[in-house]
């Protein structure tokens, strides 16, 4: 996305929170939005924008509480709703706050909202202590989702919805083939950067989890591949591969490998002698995703290691059988809202189904293709059992070649299912949501 460079941040702010609700997603705008901003605005940019699509829900109540007949114009409750972020969450001084974004209104030629916009925001202004706790109060979430929520984990929701609405940490994943977690940790000792060595929940795996603000590239030999930026419970699918009985030469095929972490973690660990993979074979169905397979595989130096193809996992079917399938399956994401907030808004109910009807499809191909005796890891980002261990035990019930594996995580995070364990965002410090099943062809 191109923004006008003529525009404020907040006038272009609400241009793309006006974008993001006609249905364009936050990774495809982002961006465009901070490369196109002054270097001493792109911080205040990001958190804008991501703070209010990660409290829309809840800003939403105060528009709903106080505007008699909703305005047509979905442009005016995104500039609203910026507004009521700025105005109870940053530091802005509450005259500027109403100011500057009236002045955003009238230069993307939506004067026509001002009156309505600058009426709610002197009200909201004149008792922020009682508006902050009607924002603050459950979670940011819509309603359908909210609810399925509550079904799925009742005993955890009051913490996941929480949990949702905020910053997710930054996790490294230590590329074994250059260092250890240890002599790398010195690095970011000797570079002044904040971390903290954390489990992985997987026997004694550990990452380092990032504290405070940090330039990705600025990290210790970040160009030369010598460590990634990856969430802490996607760092688990190597180290469940790592426990396997597996043939002294490994064919592995990744399936929807876009953008490539679980491919790169596994060609890491054979580089570094955990285990040996004769052949690597990944493919995705979106050709603009593999290029960040591509370039991150270039990176860390793996790309000679692996054939990476465009193809739907529908219908693929390889030209050999693999000894291991990773199925990083396409799910509704809704375990990484808090990186992609915009999800809250892109999603319907309807498409939840729709989802698992494609996951099924994929599954059952993938198992085509898994020699007997071989290993399927099905993982997805979401917190959808439907998508997860219900999934599973769908395929279960079809297929009598397939054998349940174990395997064990242990943190308290980390929830054993009937099949497998779903990982859950349950404070600030955990890892994304995610679902691991193993299963065995017999």
């Amino acid at each position: 996305m191109q923004i006008n460079q003529k525009l404020s941040v907040r006038a272009n702010v609400i241009l793309t929170l006006e974008k993001i609700n006609n249905g364009s997603s936050l990774s495809a705008l982002l961006d465009g939005l901070l490369n196109g901003v002054k270097d001493n605005e792109k911080g205040f940019a990001h958190e804008l924008l991501l703070g209010t699509l990660r409290g829309w829900y809840a800003l939403n109540r105060i528009g709903e509480s106080l505007i008699k007949v909703p305005p047509s114009d979905v442009g005016i409750i995104c500039a609203l709703n910026m507004g009521l972020y700025e105005l109870l969450y940053m530091n802005t001084p509450s005259y500027a706050v109403i100011n500057e974004t009236l002045n955003a209104l009238k230069a993307i030629g939506k004067n026509y909202g001002a009156g309505l916009i600058n009426a709610i925001l002197r009200k909201v202004a004149d008792d922020k202590g009682r508006f902050f706790k009607k924002v603050n109060k459950n979670h940011s979430l819509p309603n359908w989702l909210a609810k399925q929520f509550k079904k799925d984990w009742v005993e955890y929701y009051d913490d996941l919805g929480w949990s949702l609405r905020n910053n997710a940490p930054i996790f490294l994943r230590v590329n074994p083939k250059f260092t250890t977690i240890d002599d790398y940790v010195d690095l970011l000792k000797q570079a002044k950067i904040a971390f903290e060595v954390v489990s992985l929940g997987i026997a004694d795996a550990k990452t380092i989890k990032l504290i405070g603000g940090v330039k990705i590239h600025n990290l210790p030999h970040f160009a030369d591949g010598w460590v990634s930026v990856q969430d802490r419970h996607a760092q688990i699918c190597g180290h469940i591969l790592s426990k396997l009985d597996l043939p002294k030469s490994v064919k592995i095929l990744d399936a929807c490998t876009a953008p490539g972490g679980k491919l790169a973690q596994v060609l890491e660990l054979s580089e570094s002698g955990v285990f040996h993979v004769e052949h690597a074979l990944a493919f995705d169905d979106d050709e603009h995703r593999l290029k960040r397979v591509h370039e991150n595989l270039a990176r860390l130096g793996l790309s000679d290691l692996a054939s990476v193809v465009c193809a739907d996992g529908r219908d693929y079917r390889a030209d050999e059988s693999f000894d291991v399938i990773i199925l990083d399956a396409p799910c509704t994401a809704t375990g990484v809202i808090r990186r992609h907030p915009d999800i809250t808004l892109l999603r319907t109910e309807d498409d939840v189904m729709q989802t698992v009807g494609l996951q099924a499809d994929i599954l059952s191909n993938m198992w085509k293709n898994l020699t007997v005796g071989g290993y399927l890891l099905y993982i997805t980002c979401s917190l959808l059992k439907v998508e997860n261990e219900g999934q599973i035990l769908r395929f279960l019930a079809k297929n009598n070649d397939a054998k349940v594996v174990a395997f064990g995580l242990n943190l308290p995070n980390q929830i054993r299912q009937a099949v497998g364990y779903q990982c859950l965002p349950l404070s600030c410090d955990d890892g994304d949501g995610f679902y691991y099943a193993l299963m065995q062809k017999v």
